[in-house]
């Protein structure tokens, strides 16, 4: 039978309760209540419980009512209890709000798949269910299925966000992603392209992907932003011509969302100047049949540049490649090569680390990662960013 005691010290106003535990072991706990009534409302709640556990019916559903009573005892809302399922929902619909698109597809691709990988019992049930060996088998699940540490790393991370955020709102005490490590990086260091290897680029692509390789390598423009780069995006008229849009990785969130503003260097003008406008409308694409293209896939733009690189006569060898259903291989040069050396060109010509931080984007120690600085860097006389093709070149038909 529980019963309530004061302090014999009097160092605490509250009244203690003492009850049997469902073990069979006498407590003796504060019910943090000073009115006895109250005090006594909750040792009647604790003894109930314990009884039910002795029992062995204390289920999750009458845990969370006992719990609910006894804050409702106390003069305080019921518990804001969530699903692992209804948290992990209401955190990507916030996501998709707040962040750029790019991004919470990528959350997206995280978040869905771990809740594939967890039982349906615990996918249903409270947060506090899950445990770092949740999280480390699903981390693991990435190396099976042949993808890179880094992207386990990614989804690790993702999944600390998505417990942080719940640990914050004090849904859970501690977060099950964090007692999970990461792997070591093992990924492969991409190359850069060297202007012989572009010329051959431009003579093979058509109209349009010449257009989207000069963006890259004079702009550092990523691939689907290329693509899908607008007419209302291009001032050719002001005094110096520039593009000024916004990249799909920006967020989308508060009035400081900015657009990203790049001068139009010499060989992009005359492409430009020289592309037909297929359209009065200046919110239409520059590139009509690219830009209904995906980026990713077996028939997207990502892997058609890579067959354009092959078919240029340019050596790409395979650096690695992925074990599993889902290991992809990884190539020398990629697209985001142009970008690549379009920093690392920009080092090499004297421009400093704040602006080529400003042109392409970075706001982080990021940018480090794509600077490539040959061993012999261009001389310091030579300042003006290097031109493909001189002349009318750049719209001639491709040579075969």
């Amino acid at each position: 039978m529980a019963s309530l005691h004061r302090d014999p010290r009097q160092k605490s106003p509250f009244w203690y309760a003492a009850f049997t535990l469902s073990d069979g072991r006498r407590t003796f706990r504060s019910t943090k209540q000073r009115a006895r009534n109250r005090a006594w409302e909750i040792a009647l709640k604790w003894e109930k419980a314990a009884a039910l556990g002795r029992r062995g019916q204390l289920t999750e559903a009458q845990a969370r009512k006992v719990l609910n009573d006894i804050l409702e005892s106390a003069g305080q809302g019921p518990m804001n209890l969530q699903s692992v399922e209804q948290f992990c929902s209401t955190w990507l619909a916030s996501k998709e709000a707040s962040k750029a698109q790019a991004t919470a597809r990528r959350y997206k691709d995280v978040v869905r798949p771990f809740l594939e990988h967890l039982p349906l019992q615990k996918r249903r049930g409270s947060l506090s269910g899950v445990t770092p060996a949740d999280v480390q088998t699903f981390r693991d699940s990435h190396l099976h299925d042949g993808l890179a540490n880094k992207t386990a790393n990614l989804s690790l991370k993702t999944l600390r966000n998505v417990f942080n955020a719940a640990r914050r709102q004090g849904l859970i005490l501690t977060n099950p992603a964090e007692a999970v490590e990461t792997l070591p990086d093992n990924s492969t260091e991409r190359g850069v392209f060297t202007l012989s290897e572009l010329r051959a680029l431009l003579r093979e692509a058509n109209e349009e992907w010449r257009g989207v390789i000069l963006l890259g390598y004079s702009a550092g423009l990523r691939l689907g932003d290329a693509a899908r780069l607008r007419w209302s995006e291009v001032e050719l008229a002001e005094p110096v011509p520039v593009l000024r849009f916004y990249p799909q990785k920006t967020s989308r969130s508060g009035a400081k969302r900015r657009p990203l503003e790049i001068p139009i260097l010499p060989d992009l003008e005359k492409y430009l100047q020289q592309l037909p406008v297929r359209s009065r409308n200046p919110e239409a694409p520059l590139f009509p049949r690219l830009a209904r293209k995906k980026v990713g896939g077996r028939t997207g733009l990502s892997n058609t540049f890579t067959r354009l690189i092959t078919a240029a006569g340019i050596e790409n060898p395979v650096l690695s490649k992925g074990k599993g259903a889902k290991g992809r291989a990884v190539y020398r040069l990629s697209f985001h090569s142009l970008r690549h050396t379009f920093i690392s060109t920009m080092a090499n010509v004297g421009v400093s680390k704040e602006m080529r931080m400003k042109l392409a984007g970075h706001t982080s120690s990021a940018h480090d990662r794509y600077t490539h600085v040959e061993i012999q860097t261009l001389r310091s006389a030579l300042k003006d960013f290097p031109s493909l093709l001189p002349g009318s070149e750049l719209c001639e038909p491709p040579l075969k």
